[in-house]
């Protein structure tokens, strides 16, 4: 009996101080002294009903602070209620195993304390122990009263039944946070996925209209202004609509995008260097649709301007080619624009001078020959000269050119053959060939109808000496 007494209590000096660090967890005081009043009274009368219920509505207000103490462990933190990161969630899963672990370390140690207090109720108040007359066993109590006792069995009892029924709510939050940081890690993979069917729907939509609807339209300006705008605008559109998405749900992508960007300017320098001449292209309006224009050594009607590239329908140039179209469709990138100079023949009108070379003899009536090859640039060309002054003035306005253009005029000049006439003269540009044309006949019938006019050509005269 003796023996037993021993290991009874060297089982309690070793548990004793679990117990004591057990107790100093919690954060709330408890004020224990009415309960302990019941108690005391129920010892003596156990059957008391009122008694009863009177412990159990102590019981239950203690139980009210206890998880007050407890919600103000497990709360979730306002900046946790959206979480829209993964770094908050990781933060928030983190916080989430701590609680857990709390709680269960809590439970544990409190299923000890109540295992502890169970044992000393058993030994010192239900079974009396013979004590010996050095206080051994009795030194080992944790309690001065069975009614001390039973308060502290009745809070333990308390949190226990508050922490079993508090654990599983954390655990379930927890396996949806988990459940939620997976699908963020494989968000990215199905935003990207979602972006490009998106992409694909507009693409094939935009495609079907521009073919099906848009490219019925007859007038070509038209169709070609309507195609570019709405093709322009939808893709624009999906653009912004895409960086806003990604930019509601990763705010701070914006410093991802300033480091990427540095990379992706380095690597793509050539096509940002072709957007940026694009943009200057349109800010400076340095040529448009439909323009003659020479970009570097090439020169060409354009066609279409694009994101990267200007498209010109190629013009021959002297003495490689004549002033006509070659069929060839030349792509110029627009960083071009950047370093190479651009001349652009239709920026004051759409209209050019060009010249023709006439010579008469020495012995034909010049006077005539010059009024019939005034009278006949008159005839052919003063429409397109009215025009080329209308158009010169409204797109000049914001311009110092102290060129004004004036009417067709006829020149004189002494050759070695004869007469020889300069005409002056305004044609569309493009035209010139067919126009010249058109004038080149109406003087050859004009002078053969004249017959004091000749016109002069290469002759060699041979003097003889004495005669």
């Amino acid at each position: 009996m003796r023996y037993n007494r021993i290991i009874i209590g060297a089982v309690l000096t070793l548990l004793l101080p679990v117990y004591v660090s057990a107790q100093g967890v919690e954060t709330t005081k408890i004020d224990d002294t009415q309960l302990i009043k019941l108690y005391s009274v129920l010892l003596q009368t156990p059957e008391d009903a009122f008694l009863q219920k009177r412990i159990s509505d102590e019981r239950e207000q203690i139980r009210n602070i206890i998880e007050e103490e407890l919600n103000a462990i497990v709360t979730v933190p306002a900046d946790e209620e959206q979480i829209d990161s993964s770094g908050e969630l990781s933060k928030a899963l983190d916080r989430q195993i701590i609680i857990i672990r709390s709680l269960e370390e809590r439970l544990r140690e409190r299923k000890i304390d109540l295992d502890l207090l169970t044992a000393e109720e058993q030994k010192f108040y239900l079974q009396p122990i013979i004590v010996s007359s050095t206080g051994t066993i009795a030194d080992f109590r944790t309690t001065k009263s069975h009614q001390g006792l039973l308060t502290k069995k009745a809070i333990l009892e308390e949190r226990i039944i508050l922490l079993e029924s508090l654990i599983p709510h954390q655990k379930e939050r927890l396996d949806r946070l988990v459940t939620n940081q997976r699908r963020l890690q494989f968000g990215i993979l199905i935003d990207i996925g979602t972006y490009a069917v998106i992409i694909f729907l507009i693409w094939l939509i935009e495609k079907l209209v521009r073919r099906v609807f848009l490219t019925r339209i007859t007038k070509t300006a038209l169709r070609y202004s309507t195609i570019k705008y709405f093709s322009g605008g939808i893709y624009t559109l999906t653009i912004l609509w895409i960086f806003g998405v990604i930019y509601a749900k990763n705010p701070g992508i914006l410093a991802s995008f300033a480091i990427v960007g540095a990379g992706i300017a380095i690597a793509m320098q050539d096509v940002i260097k072709d957007i940026v001449g694009w943009v200057v292209i349109h800010q400076s309006h340095l040529y448009s649709q439909g323009d003659r224009v020479g970009i570097g050594h090439k020169t060409g009607e354009v066609v279409d301007i694009g994101l990267l590239h200007t498209k010109v329908l190629e013009i021959g140039i002297p003495p490689d080619g004549v002033l006509e179209q070659t069929g060839k469709i030349l792509s110029i990138p627009n960083s071009l624009v950047l370093t190479e100079s651009i001349n652009n023949y239709n920026t004051t009108s759409d209209f050019v001078k060009a010249e023709m070379k006439f010579a008469i003899t020495f012995e034909s009536d010049w006077r005539k020959a010059e009024e019939i090859l005034l009278s006949v640039l008159q005839e052919e060309t003063e429409q397109y000269a009215k025009r080329d002054q209308l158009q010169h003035s409204m797109r000049t306005r914001t311009m110092f050119v102290p060129y004004e253009p004036g009417k067709a005029i006829v020149f004189k000049d002494i050759a070695d053959d004869g007469v020889q006439f300069h005409l002056r003269f305004t044609v569309p540009v493009g035209k010139r060939r067919s126009i010249v044309s058109i004038i080149t006949d109406q003087i050859m019938e004009r002078f053969n109808n004249e017959p004091d006019i000749e016109l002069a050509y290469k002759t060699t005269r041979y003097y003889k000496r004495g005669e």
